[in-house]
């Protein structure tokens, strides 16, 4: 049996109405790996994507060695990839514990995919941020070992970038520039939905999961490939984009205050929540700044702006 909750933290159904899709669901089936146990083996061909219920699961890119890249925990998805391109799996997937698994065919994926747009959004939105982690690392340019570990620096319930990544990548990118012959030119847009704790005491956590999913997604919606977002934490959103200078970053962060504002936050029974709105704080890279530098200024910029009454951006 699985409960609305478990399917509620699975990526590709978020905002979904789960009773749309119940027949869907019932198809697939559920498994239940031991400790140690192989789900899949680089190498094979996969056809089933699995999303892991509990339990965790380790990805390991190079059998060889044995060592795990990532762990993946409740709400994650497995081998989505190997059955969207039909190549061979590039990883092995062993239980960490007792982990459960809904698995889902091609068949059925893709009859998802058909009758519900959200979850043909959500797929997309997920294969979008693992084309920007693969972008990222060649930027970087990372070697395996770096391009492995994106696979467990993904937010569960946005399906973004989590901190961890942010914190990497950002002082990768800062490095790099620091190495160049033209003044480092990068913004932090840092974003925060006010008066969040007030809205998830007064409508609940499952409404306030949805209102995290809904403006992360309106975000995303107003975003262009070289603005990069991530989940910081909490209510919060950070985005960077290199090579740009004050006056861009404010128009960027005038179109997702805008994009945030115009869009209608509907649950998935059809109900709308009330509207929230959101706060900007825009801080620019100074020479000799760190990544946790900048970032820290764009926390307080932010927070000035929420001193200031919300719903608003500072700089």
């Amino acid at each position: 049996m699985i409960s609305q909750e478990e399917l509620g933290r699975i990526r590709l159904f978020q905002a979904v109405d789960l009773d749309s899709i119940r027949g869907l669901i019932d198809a697939c089936t559920v498994r239940v790996l031991q400790a140690g146990e192989e789900l899949i083996t680089a190498g094979q061909v996969n056809r089933t994507v699995y999303f892991i219920l509990s339990g965790s699961m380790l990805v390991h890119l190079d059998p060889t060695t044995g060592a795990a890249a990532v762990v993946l925990g409740p709400g994650e998805s497995v081998a989505e990839m190997s059955v969207i391109d039909r190549r061979p799996a590039s990883a092995s997937v062993v239980a960490a514990e007792p982990t459960r698994l809904l698995a889902m065919d091609e068949e059925i994926l893709w009859s998802l995919v058909r009758s519900s747009h959200v979850a043909a959004c959500n797929l997309l939105i997920a294969l979008a941020g693992r084309l920007r982690r693969a972008d990222a690392a060649l930027a970087g340019n990372a070697d395996a070992e770096e391009d492995a570990e994106g696979y467990g620096t993904v937010d569960a319930l946005t399906g973004l970038h989590n901190r961890f990544w942010l914190e990497k990548i950002l002082a990768r990118q800062i490095e790099r520039m620091a190495r160049g012959s033209q003044p480092p030119r990068l913004a932090v847009i840092m974003v925060d939905i006010d008066d969040f704790k007030a809205f998830n005491e007064r409508h609940g956590m499952d409404q306030g999961d949805h209102i995290l999913s809904f403006v992360s997604h309106t975000i995303c919606d107003h975003l262009r490939p070289t603005e990069v977002i991530s989940r910081y934490g909490g209510d919060e959103f950070v985005i960077f984009i290199p090579g740009i200078e004050v006056d861009v970053a404010r128009r960027i962060s005038d179109r997702i205050h805008q994009g945030v504002m115009d869009a209608v936050p509907v649950m998935p029974d059809g109900t709308t929540v009330p509207h929230p709105t959101i706060s900007l704080g825009i801080a620019m890279l100074q020479p000799g700044q760190t990544a946790e530098e900048l970032l820290g200024q764009a926390d307080r910029v932010l927070m000035r702006a929420k001193n200031d009454g919300g719903n608003r951006i500072a700089e």
